[in-house]
C-alpha cells in the first residue's frame, strides 16, 4: 500500500490519496494529527509527503507521535519521500499554516544508530529513536536552490563549496528539500 498523504489537489495513481479536506475530494478524508491513522500495522510500502510535514505536529508530543504512527503503520524498509520547504526561504516564514521546520537534523533524531553514537559520545542530541523506539534513516537529501543560484550552478559559474555557505549565511539561496526517509525494523 502507498499512501498520498496531506494530498490536496495533487491526487495520484496507485496512492491511496488522504487529505482532511472533503472539498479537495481524496479517497480517504483524515486529519494526520490524529492518531492512530487507520490503517494496519506494517501494511505500508511508501509514504509521500510533499509540503505536508511542515503544517504538522505544533505540539511536540503531536509531532512525536505521527512520527511513531508512520512508524507503526510502515514495513520494513518503507520509503517516507519527504518535500519541504527550506527553512531559512520565505516560503518557509510567509505560510502561517507551517508549524516547524524539517531539517536534517530534525530526521536524523529518529535513527537509532546515530542515537547510540550520541549517547557513547556524550552529545547533548536528543535520543529520539531510543526514547520512542523507531528507526529511520534518511538515505538521500536533495536541495533546490532558487534562482539565481541555481542557474549559476548548472552553468558552473559559481562552486559548490560557495553555495554551501551562502546557504548556512543567507536566506533565500535553497528553496526546498526533498528526502527519502527509510523506516528500519529489526
Amino acid at each position: 500500500m502507498k499512501l498520498n498523504l496531506g494530498c490536496g489537489h495533487n491526487k495520484l495513481a496507485g496512492y491511496i490519496n488522504i487529505d482532511k479536506y472533503e472539498e479537495l475530494q481524496p479517497d480517504q478524508i483524515w486529519d494526520l494529527e490524529k492518531t492512530p491513522y487507520p490503517f494496519e500495522t506494517n501494511s505500508v510500502s511508501e509514504i509521500l509527503l510533499s509540503h505536508v510535514l511542515e503544517h504538522l505536529g505544533q505540539s511536540p508530543d503531536t509531532f512525536i507521535n505521527i512520527i511513531k504512527e508512520f512508524y507503526r503503520i510502515c514495513k520494513h524498509n518503507a520509503v517516507i519521500d519527504i518535500t519541504v520547504p527550506h527553512w531559512r526561504h520565505d516560503n518557509f516564514f510567509s505560510d502561517p499554516t507551517h508549524v516547524r521546520p524539517i531539517t536534517p537534523l530534525l530526521l536524523k533524531l529518529f535513527d537509532r544508530e546515530l542515537n547510540l553514537s550520541w549517547q557513547r559520545e556524550g552529545a547533548a542530541n536528543s535520543p529520539l529513536a531510543l526514547i520512542h523506539k523507531v528507526n529511520f534513516k534518511i538515505d538521500k537529501c536533495v536541495i533546490l536552490l532558487d534562482e539565481p543560484w541555481r542557474t549559476m550552478m548548472k552553468e558552473n559559474k559559481i562552486p559548490e563549496e560557495q553555495v554551501t555557505l551562502w546557504t548556512r549565511q543567507y536566506a533565500n539561496v535553497v528553496n526546498q528539500l526533498t528526502f527519502k526517509w527509510r523506516v528500519l525494523k529489526t
